[in-house]
């Protein structure tokens, strides 16, 4: 007997969000429904009833949830849930006659782009801080000179780690702007890649001061 409810714990960087959307819609057409988003973790009832198109909001500060809400409510959006962070999930039910315009929360590039400058700005801080400690544990590692010291490698994987989420965090930065310019996206790597690679190489090197 299959079960009614589903969990999954994809997970979706803030410039992906148009790919989370896309898949919540290809998930709806296949019989599952989104009854709460999350970062980590989502949950879905299987119904094929019916279908409906998901749309995401961002927005960390709302002085009147219930009218924030309310005004979604009114152009024809079901709220769904918010997440810690500032994510929030609307759904309506799908139709084959739907106006391309109401299958969409924001119908027009200047209300887009006012959610995105929301996060927009803060990726490419990211991505040059994190190029600052990766830069600083690198310095580090090479006080110690050559070759690198057993004891020094988990210095050094941090240092990758480091420069790995500020090389992603960059290209993301970048295809984002190509994108509003009206160019081609640029390759940024999934984070269901990067996210995992990080994390082995975090676990190696903790692995690897404990026991060195």
């Amino acid at each position: 007997m299959m079960k009614e409810t589903l969990n999954s714990h994809k997970f979706y960087a803030v410039w992906e969000y148009k790919r989370e959307e896309n898949d919540l819609n290809e998930a709806s057409k296949n019989g599952l429904q989104l009854i709460k988003g999350g970062c980590f973790h989502s949950t879905f009832r299987r119904d094929h009833s019916q279908r409906y198109i998901y749309q995401l909001d961002y927005c960390t500060k709302i002085p009147d949830m219930d009218r924030y809400i309310e005004c979604f409510r009114d152009a024809g959006w079901e709220y769904i849930n918010s997440t810690f962070n500032g994510w929030h999930y609307f759904r309506r039910p799908y139709s084959p006659d739907l106006d391309p315009e109401d299958a969409k929360i924001y119908t027009d590039r200047e209300s887009m782009f006012e959610m995105e400058n929301r996060w927009f700005a803060r990726i490419r801080a990211a991505s040059v801080i994190f190029l600052l400690m990766g830069l600083v544990y690198v310095g580090i590692t090479l006080l110690h000179g050559f070759p690198v010291a057993a004891e020094q490698i988990p210095l050094l994987l941090e240092s990758i780690i480091f420069l790995l989420l500020s090389a992603t965090f960059f290209l993301a930065w970048r295809s984002v702007s190509q994108t509003r310019r009206g160019e081609r996206a640029g390759f940024v790597p999934p984070t269901q890649i990067i996210f995992p690679v990080v994390l082995l190489l975090l676990l190696i090197g903790c692995v690897m001061i404990i026991f060195l």
